[in-house]
């Protein structure tokens, strides 16, 4: 079972800390701090997915995927009702697409199996974000490569914003009280590189990061998690 610990413990520089830990097995021992992903936001956004590798481990480099880098995909803040412009560039050597998991597109921008990215092509999906506040993801969605694409690193949350809840007094700050917890698990082999489809995935991630902990302020904070685990229920 996997699970999240949370822990509140009392620091000398007069301030409370909270410590969220993941806790795999039942046994405690986050010691790397988690990795936030950077944002991007406005009316055009320029993704470029790519190849790379990632120290996962001590010693070894891990051979990963991303966008805007070697691991993971920055955080594309949307406002609702905007037109936003989006620029899909494919440097990862093999076809792919991106999908706006959950969003309220048309079929031509919804990024799903039929709308395949050509190694060192541009796919340019345009639209008016129609979703009021919440959080989704995108990710690849190519018929028999999901799976590999989305494990090795090319995830990125979406955080759509609208006036409602701008009204609302709810933590906004990005990294700061508000955080973006995507949990998967993987398999790595001897060398520790990613396996992918022989379901011995037994190391928890969060954002891509291994027996993670963060630092939270001693406020409410909010979480936005999200299952990016391909055959795995987590229980929190």
């Amino acid at each position: 079972m996997i699970k999240f610990q949370i822990k509140k413990e009392k620091v000398i520089a007069m301030k409370n800390l909270v410590y969220l830990t993941l806790v795999c097995f039942g046994v405690l021992n986050a010691q790397n701090e988690l990795y936030i992903p950077e944002t991007l936001s406005g009316n055009e956004f320029n993704l470029s997915l790519q190849n790379g590798t990632t120290q996962l481990f001590d010693g070894d480099a891990t051979e990963t995927m991303g966008a805007n880098g070697g691991n993971l995909a920055p955080t594309l803040i949307f406002e609702q009702g905007e037109f936003v412009n989006i620029n899909v560039t494919n440097n990862i050597g093999e076809e792919t697409t991106i999908h706006w998991h959950g969003m309220h597109v048309s079929p031509e921008n919804d990024g799903g199996p039929h709308s395949v990215i050509i190694p060192g092509e541009t796919w340019n999906p345009n639209f008016i974000v129609m979703d009021k506040a919440c959080t989704m993801w995108y990710h690849p969605h190519l018929h028999q490569k999901t799976n590999e694409h989305v494990t090795k690193g090319i995830t990125g949350f979406i955080i759509i914003r609208d006036g409602e809840e701008t009204a609302l007094e709810l933590p906004r700050n990005y990294g700061v009280d508000d955080f973006p917890l995507n949990l998967q698990t993987k398999q790595f082999d001897t060398s520790n590189q990613i396996v992918i489809g022989e379901h011995g995935d037994n190391v928890p991630m969060v954002n891509s990061t291994i027996e993670a902990f963060v630092e939270f302020p001693a406020q409410v904070v909010r979480m936005r998690v999200l299952n990016g685990s391909s055959m795995r229920v987590f229980i929190l």
